[in-house]
């Protein structure tokens, strides 16, 4: 968990780039600075740089790094944070060179991560991820993590001790929270076949982060499911990364049950997507995603981020719908060559034709099939109430007659029942 006390450290944000795309280059500082903020770190500068290739010592030239120095020491900089990752040998010269703490984005969002880890399950995950993070810098972080009394910011998680910086000490911590992740995910797995057998759907929101996953979730169900335990709506990056799942009901159809997920980032650590195995699970075994994408900022390259992701954890053979958000802040439609829903999470405008596309897609398959089952067959009325949904039941005095929701394929072995 990041920690901090009333002195407020300052930054010098750093993007360096082959290409000659400085809208994209300013626009990922802009994130990188929203990011900052979330953990009490106020931006004072960010500089960009181009170049044919990359410094292997520091990554920018060397003009660029007497500039950095040069305003470390004219505004009191406490912090330089980097937009892209840093290889242990550039951590160790950059902080030789500038003399303050030096990290990267990636070293940023997994510290963001440890601080928001609420569940069991994403505290094992973010530790895992940030264990990996760590082996292989530990040299180069070693300067770093002494720099404590430099500034207020202090990050928990990739070392705070001699002893975590010791690379058997590391090896061994991975290889416990493997073993306790393994378990969780057998557990989770024993729930998937339950929820297979009972021919139950799932639903799971994706989408850059704060794309508005939680207030859409928030919203479905409390038209549609149980109002309590609410998940956190914020207007910052990342306000939660705890997996939260709903059953959702919708007139007399079908139950599904709605899963929201952690929210995607660009140049999101690789450690982080391969640790949170066990929750991008969910993910993977969805019957639908649904990718949200946020109508006040719309912008093409969160979507492929998006859409990349889902390819690099195996989800990209899923169905996806598209679902424009805060249609009550925008004045037109957004211009984007998809077929997407547009939806209000806050004066629910489009929520019930969401839900109709959701039905649409999960249960199109499905038939309402009417059955008459005698009182010697009551097992197998209990074998359709435990699998399936029943619409309607009547009972009269040679039985109960049914109404079932079910896949036709499913249909054999209660052929005589059939009316």
């Amino acid at each position: 968990m990041i920690q901090t006390q009333q002195k407020i450290d300052h930054a010098i944000l750093v993007a360096f780039s082959t290409q000659l795309n400085t809208h994209d280059m300013q626009r990922s500082l802009d994130e990188l600075e929203r990011l900052a903020e979330t953990v009490h770190i106020k931006t004072k500068h960010k500089l960009s740089q181009h170049g044919k290739v990359a410094s292997a010592r520091t990554l920018i030239g060397d003009g660029k790094v007497k500039e950095i120095k040069f305003l470390i020491e004219k505004d009191d900089i406490d912090v330089v944070i980097f937009d892209d990752e840093l290889t242990p040998a550039q951590l160790r010269n950059l902080e030789s060179d500038l003399n303050v703490q030096v990290f990267d984005r990636s070293f940023l969002i997994l510290s963001i991560f440890a601080e928001r880890a609420q569940t069991k399950e994403a505290v094992l995950e973010v530790s895992l991820a940030q264990k990996r993070y760590m082996i292989s810098r530990l040299i180069g972080m070693r300067a770093s993590l002494s720099r404590q009394g430099g500034g207020s910011y202090n990050a928990k998680g990739p070392g705070e001790t001699k002893l975590e910086l010791d690379r058997r000490k590391v090896l061994e911590d991975i290889s416990t929270i493997k073993t306790q992740l393994k378990k969780i995910k057998t557990e989770k797995e024993t729930s998937r076949k339950q929820r297979k057998y009972t021919q139950t759907k799932t639903v799971a929101l994706v989408g850059y982060t704060n794309a508005g996953k939680s207030s859409l979730m928030n919203a479905l169900v409390k038209q549609y499911g149980l109002k309590e335990h609410e998940t956190l709506e914020k207007d910052m990056l990342f306000s939660t990364i705890d997996t939260k799942s709903k059953r959702l009901h919708f007139d007399n159809q079908r139950d599904f049950l709605l899963i929201d997920t952690v929210g995607f980032i660009s140049k999101l650590p690789t450690e982080l997507i391969n640790s949170f195995e066990t929750t991008l699970e969910d993910v993977k075994q969805a019957d639908l995603i649904l990718h949200l994408i946020d109508g006040k900022d719309i912008s093409l390259s969160h979507i492929q981020t998006t859409t990349a992701i889902l390819k690099k954890i195996g989800a990209d053979h899923i169905p996806v719908r598209y679902v424009v958000t805060k249609s009550d802040m925008l004045s037109d439609f957004p211009i984007i060559d998809i077929d997407y829903l547009l939806v209000s999470s806050h004066n629910l405008t489009g929520i019930p034709q969401l839900m109709s596309v959701i039905f649409e897609t999960l249960y199109q398959s499905f038939e309402n099939v009417t059955m008459s089952i005698s009182y010697d067959d009551m097992s197998v009325y209990h074998k359709l109430k435990s699998r399936y949904k029943i619409i309607s039941e009547k009972y009269h005095e040679m039985g109960v007659d049914i109404k079932v929701s079910i896949d036709p394929t499913h249909l054999k072995p209660y052929q005589k029942y059939i009316k």
